[in-house]
């Protein structure tokens, strides 16, 4: 009887972190707000929107989370980059509350937009959660999960 038991709880435990894996795990409000604190006393902190002649952003680089420093080159027009925890993604973000395949940025004929893939945990943009394709430049605060990135020129 006890060895049913023991093979039940190493069953759902294993199927808990397949879910987990797949789906990501739910953030909780109080892990959203101090993200956002963060993100806003980093993009107060110096970081500030070049105006006039900028030059164009070429990378996005993940700026705060277990990948800090990895980046990816950002698309050509009329191409996207998808950005996740996939190992076909091309920037991944390790990071255990972001899905598989969290968000895309493609590039139009106006600049760079970023777009959440209906993942778990939403994308924010500047503190604010996106629902739908938002367009983002230099010095904008992407955060997916607990991982920040910008883009960068």
């Amino acid at each position: 009887m006890a060895f049913l038991l023991l093979m039940w709880v190493f069953i759902l435990f294993v199927v808990n972190t397949i879910r987990a894996d797949l789906f990501g795990r739910r953030v909780t409000k109080e892990e959203l707000v101090a993200a956002d604190e963060r993100a806003s006393s980093i993009h107060q902190g110096g970081l500030r929107r070049r105006k006039g002649g900028k030059s164009p952003p070429t990378k996005v680089a993940i700026t705060t989370g277990r990948a800090s420093g990895t980046s990816a080159t950002l698309p050509e027009v009329g191409q996207e980059i998808i950005l996740g925890r996939a190992s076909a993604c091309e920037l991944d973000v390790d990071d255990d509350y972001a899905s598989s395949r969290h968000a895309k940025i493609w590039h139009d004929d106006e600049g760079f937009v970023v777009e959440d893939l209906a993942s778990t945990n939403g994308t924010y943009v500047n503190g604010q959660q996106i629902s739908q394709p938002t367009r983002i430049n230099v010095g904008d605060v992407i955060r997916i999960g607990r991982s920040q990135m910008q883009l960068e020129a």
